[in-house]
């Protein structure tokens, strides 16, 4: 059974894939002695099951020259009758997660905290909450970057190019930067806020920064992280033309969350109309809402949204690596193993159809190109920050015990 603390969101991150080479038998012959180790190949890490596999030829199964079906075995050696060892090889190389890149658009309208009840109940528990996410270890995969919106300029505010270049650019977390940029606007409960919500515009120049990146980074996942406390105003533009942009945008892979920060309790209704359009055209469902006027829970609140959108943003498939040197790719020879720093190792079943919502398949069975977790085994591995998996090659298949 793979142990797993359950929350109400996500609240971890895949640590990384280690690939181990190893090799089973039963009650066979001692092997020649193992060739010379090579050097570990170079490893293509893409994650998308939709990307083409440059390495998908050299997986294949082949035949050996000796008419052998071109494994190697690493060494096996004698058993007594039905006693069954297993030998893993020295050898073995370090996949690397593909990255997830979550471009943050904060919204610092006058409205999120433009008295003492707003700043204390509003303002003050969401960056808090913000500051510890971009802080702590458990961001270690995940890089960010930080625009506020609207800028300060009532000349620029309405243009897209005042939010191309983000306050922090991207930058790998954990960071102290973030917290840096946002006590450097020197925001308090009577002075120094922006007026208007200029969504459109800051989401355009987020977005075309984002897209331009794609052209350099392709082995990246990234989504934008909307944070906001109401619809666009003042800039002639509505949440739907978000939406219209959002949907657009998530067609070439970029996702977008939404946050929107209800006003404490008595200063007027909510005004987060339409955020829900937002995220559901942007391929994230619907809007997290925060509640405000008891600061203590506010900060838990955002800190457990902003962990769920780190978890969902994180990826569940890996393209298969290249096998060690000298040997070839089975796909009946492949184990998957869950598990946590400290803790017991589980064996993840292969299961073709997800039947059952764990365990881990193949892309295309006839050609595989990336390991695949079903649903439960995925949200296990993204809701344990000290997760790892790692991927055993050349060991005839096991099932984890029941």
């Amino acid at each position: 059974m793979v142990s797993v603390r359950r929350a109400a969101v996500f609240l971890g991150a895949m640590a990384g894939w280690v690939v181990v080479g190893c090799s089973s038998g039963l009650d066979e012959p001692a092997a020649p002695s193992a060739p010379e180790e090579a050097a570990p190949l170079p490893l293509s890490t893409g994650m998308s099951p939709d990307e083409p596999n440059a390495t998908a030829a050299a997986l294949a199964p082949s035949g050996g020259e000796d008419g052998t079906d071109g494994q190697v075995n690493f060494g096996v050696s004698e058993s007594p009758p039905n006693q069954i060892d297993v030998v893993c090889a020295a050898q073995s190389s370090a996949s690397e997660l593909r990255s997830v890149f979550l471009a943050f658009a904060l919204d610092v309208s006058g409205s999120m905290g433009n008295d003492q009840t707003r700043f204390d109940q509003k303002w003050s528990p969401v960056i808090a909450a913000a500051k510890a996410f971009f802080a702590e270890p458990e961001s270690a995969a995940i890089s960010a970057s930080l625009t506020f919106f609207p800028v300060a300029s009532a000349d620029t505010r309405c243009t897209d190019a005042a939010y191309a270049a983000p306050d922090v650019p991207q930058t790998g977390l954990p960071s102290a930067a973030f917290a840096a940029a946002i006590d450097g606007l020197n925001l308090t409960a009577t002075g120094a806020w922006r007026s208007s919500t200029p969504t459109l515009h800051a989401f355009n120049g987020v977005v075309g920064g984002v897209q331009a990146q794609s052209a350099t980074s392709a082995n990246e996942t990234r989504a934008v992280v909307l944070v906001t406390d109401g619809v666009p105003q003042n800039c002639s533009a509505e949440a739907n033309d978000v939406a219209n942009v959002a949907a657009v945008v998530a067609s070439s892979g970029v996702r977008t969350f939404v946050i929107g920060v209800d006003n404490p309790p008595g200063l007027g209704p909510a005004n987060l109309d339409n955020l829900n359009a937002i995220a559901v055209a942007g391929g994230t469902e619907h809007a997290f809402v925060v509640a405000t006027g008891d600061p203590v829970q506010t900060e838990a609140n955002f800190r457990a949204v902003i962990d769920s959108i780190r978890g969902s943003a994180l990826p569940c498939s890996i393209e298969i690596p290249l096998p060690p040197t000298g040997s070839t790719f089975v796909p009946e020879q492949v184990n998957v193993t869950y598990s946590t720093t400290g803790g017991d190792d589980a064996l993840l079943d292969y299961d073709p159809d997800c039947s059952t919502a764990s365990g881990w398949h193949y892309d295309a069975p006839d050609q595989p190109a990336s390991i695949i977790l079903c649903a439960d085994s995925c949200g296990a591995v993204q809701n344990d920050v000290s997760a790892r998996l790692s991927v055993e090659f050349g060991c005839a298949r096991r099932s984890a015990p029941r």
